[in-house]
């Protein structure tokens, strides 16, 4: 199920005070500012491929969305830590577009300077570009027909 980030709505959060008598309630977002665009990116790419974070496979897009909702609460703590000039080990084990909204997030908190943010995107790029190794391990060589 392709889903463009842009749609995805960000949940609602609502607490609930009791003081003198009196209930307040307050409703705002569960993720504001720069995490919103992370969980996009994260519901955007769980929901598009059936088995990337979480298996969905044969879900309708409400079960979708609740099971990467699921996951993504599971994985946040993992994704909003700060690595040094980076990303952490267990980040650079996540798909290159969530890798990406997680550099961006750094830079709009501060945690990373532009260029350090920049670098890491560039090793993100070449890493798409690489070819899968052989999986026996052995180099494979192309010999041309004469």
């Amino acid at each position: 199920m392709k889903i463009n980030p842009e749609d995805i709505e960000v949940p609602l959060e609502k607490t609930v005070s009791f003081n003198n008598g009196e209930a307040e309630v307050s409703i705002a977002s569960k993720y504001s500012g720069s995490e919103a665009g992370l969980y996009k990116s994260y519901m955007s790419m769980c929901a598009s491929d059936d088995k990337a974070l979480v298996n969905t496979e044969g879900m309708d897009k409400k079960h979708t969305y609740a099971a990467c909702g699921v996951q993504y609460d599971k994985m946040r703590a993992m994704m909003n830590e700060y690595g040094e000039g980076g990303l952490t080990d267990k980040q650079k084990k996540l798909p290159p577009a969530i890798q990406k909204a997680i550099l961006d997030k750094m830079k709009k908190d501060g945690k990373i300077s532009k260029e350090d943010s920049e670098a890491a995107e560039k090793k993100l790029l070449s890493k798409d570009d690489e070819k899968e190794p052989d999986p026996k391990g052995e180099k494979l060589e192309v010999k041309e027909k004469k």
